[in-house]
């Protein structure tokens, strides 16, 4: 049978968990508690997660500060297009409009014999 918990009990018990080295699964364990439902009263009423999962004390794990880290994406050198028409060979960059390119070719198209 579950046990009913007024809003003052589960305060009590998330103060005798700060107060422990039980990580939460241990924890709600020994107090017959559900982990997802620990969670879930936590985030209610103190606003965060209680704990990680697992088994291990949380005194064990270090504390870890979010942070952003500079990234560098180099720039590739832009590619070589080559069109060959004939005997006719044409290299462009392609780093080059496409409409330009579509231009080039419509252009070549209307002068070649």
């Amino acid at each position: 049978m579950a046990v009913v918990r007024s809003t003052e009990a589960w305060q009590q018990l998330f103060v005798e968990y700060d107060a422990s080295d039980e990580s939460a699964r241990d924890f709600c364990a020994r107090h017959g508690v559900r982990l997802v439902y620990f969670y879930r009263r936590s985030q209610e009423l103190r606003g965060r997660s209680a704990s990680r999962l697992g088994s291990t004390p949380r005194s064990a794990a270090p504390a870890v500060t979010p942070a952003f880290m500079p990234v560098h994406i180099p720039r590739h050198a832009p590619a070589e297009i080559r069109l060959t028409v004939g005997r006719t060979e044409i290299a462009v960059s392609s780093a080059v409009a496409p409409d330009w390119v579509a231009a080039l070719v419509q252009a070549l198209a209307r002068i070649a014999p």
